[in-house]
């Protein structure tokens, strides 16, 4: 993954975070990241350089 820009664990503990901040009637069913570096279809990599 030479060039790419993955997601930190900083990045994750945000969105545990932001998860954790919502109102109690709100219900998150389903919730994927992915850093923009990469693809959804075929999950390519996008390089620096």
């Amino acid at each position: 993954y030479t060039g790419a820009n993955p997601m930190t664990a900083e990045d994750i503990a945000e969105q545990i975070f932001w998860v954790a901040s919502l109102p109690p009637h709100l219900n998150i069913n389903r919730l994927e990241l992915m850093p923009v570096s990469q693809s959804f279809a075929g999950f390519q990599v996008a390089r620096e350089g």
